[in-house]
């Protein structure tokens, strides 16, 4: 295993400040994501990337001094866009049902990420090589304070230990997509997996009694 000071700086060149810079630091990300789900994270190259987004090698360069920069950055993004949407639908959804909530998020993520499952699951396989396992431990802790909160305030639920029950829920997740990172072949459909995950997890939230 390579040592940390021994991997290749995941830290980004160049910040973007003005909105063409973003636009060009968004649009190499989209290339990246583009040649991950085409060719996988082993045979992606900074060059393909650069032609692919249409700049050239030294302009992507300016903003990611290597491949290692270009897919942490990737990850970071992805898991703030996780991060915001999971918050986005749990504020909408104060007082709903569960159920109803776990739809929205399904669907969400879905309408978010379709067609990304490859590329996704190719990033999180990449967090402990690039060493910054920091930045998806950092928005699971945000997903689990958001959940916490929520379960806390919800009307129809009785949750006692509100922090503990939403970093039960928020690990559970995490660990079926780790499984589903780890594994080339798991032998159920994924969808089926994370149905019977929501399900279980659901029927273990205590509801309001009504006398």
């Amino acid at each position: 295993m390579a040592s940390r000071s021994s991997r290749p700086s995941t830290a980004p060149r160049k910040t973007p400040r003005q909105s063409r810079a973003h636009v060009t630091r968004d649009a190499m990300l989209v290339a990246a994501e583009r040649v991950l789900a085409k060719l996988g994270a082993a045979k992606l190259t900074t060059n393909h990337v650069a032609e692919v987004a249409g700049v050239s090698i030294g302009t992507l360069y300016q903003y990611f001094p290597n491949k290692q920069a270009l897919v942490a950055a990737l990850i970071e993004r992805n898991a703030t866009q996780f991060v915001e949407l999971f918050t986005r639908v749990l504020i909408a959804h104060p007082s709903s049902a569960p159920e109803l909530v776990a739809l929205e998020l399904g669907l969400g993520l879905r309408a978010a990420f379709h067609g990304q499952g490859k590329v996704h699951l190719e990033l999180y396989d990449q967090v402990p090589t690039l060493g910054i396992s920091r930045a998806l431990e950092d928005a699971l802790v945000r997903m689990t304070d958001e959940l916490a909160r929520w379960l806390a305030a919800h009307p129809g639920l009785d949750v006692r230990e509100p922090q503990a029950t939403a970093w039960v829920f928020v690990r559970a997740v995490e660990g079926i997509v780790r499984a589903f990172a780890m594994s080339t072949n798991l032998g159920v459909p994924e969808d089926t997996v994370m149905r019977q995950t929501v399900a279980m997890l659901l029927a273990a939230l205590p509801r309001v009694t009504i006398a």
